[in-house]
């Protein structure tokens, strides 16, 4: 099965003017094969993905200063990602779990070359979600989990910013937890934090600790 995914985040600045700057285009082709299928919603899956990251900017990486320039400066880079996604329900928790882990590599000729050195090429992605469920979703399956939490992290390998091999720099980490309420049909809240480098496109090099409130809505059905 294959999947194209045209994702866009954008980010609004608190500015008098102009205050969405830079969106990051990500559009992704993921192609996915059943390795393994049993009842009860037990899976293991192979998944290969190619992706695209770019601002969609053709000024200069660097301003006269040395500094990175933030409002046009280009970004670009392009990766492969091979991975597992293993599914199952927990009789002893009552809940459904997902698990994805998956290797993410940037080739060197497919990455702009002021990245070169200052932007991990090679990175371990992984993502565990649970799902809580009450014995009436067991029973009807057009109703939602009324509570999930996931866990990401990622550990970005390789020899850039001259960074140690265990700093803590390394590593991005989050945590959301989703709360979906009987008297609401399609839309719960969030609460979410992370903490690392940023995902924003040409801001990678800032570190990011935040927490996070909102509502979103859960396409997931059992």
């Amino acid at each position: 099965m294959g999947v194209v995914t045209p994702k866009i985040i954008i980010r609004m600045y608190q500015e008098e003017s102009f205050p969405v700057r830079t969106p990051s285009y990500m559009p992704q082709l993921t192609l996915y094969y059943f390795l393994k299928k049993r009842a009860n919603l037990q899976t293991l899956s192979l998944y290969g993905r190619i992706g695209h990251h770019s601002n969609g900017q053709e000024g200069g990486f660097y301003l006269k200063d040395g500094d990175i320039n933030l409002k046009s400066g280009s970004f670009s880079t392009n990766y492969l990602e091979l991975g597992f996604i293993k599914t199952n329900v927990s009789g002893r928790l009552n809940a459904y779990q997902f698990y994805k882990t998956s290797l993410e590599f940037h080739p060197k000729k497919l990455v702009d070359t002021p990245l070169h050195g200052m932007y991990s090429r090679l990175r371990w992605n992984n993502s565990l979600s649970i799902f809580r469920l009450s014995p009436e979703i067991m029973q009807n399956n057009s109703k939602r989990p009324a509570m999930s939490l996931k866990g990401e992290t990622t550990w970005k390998f390789g020899d850039y910013e001259n960074l140690n091999t265990f700093s803590p720099q390394r590593l991005n980490l989050s945590l959301t937890f989703y709360y979906h309420p009987n008297f609401l049909e399609d839309i719960g809240f969030f609460a979410r934090y992370y903490h690392g480098s940023d995902y924003y496109n040409i801001y990678f090099d800032h570190q990011l600790d935040i927490l996070r409130f909102g509502i979103m809505t859960e396409k997931l059905s059992f």
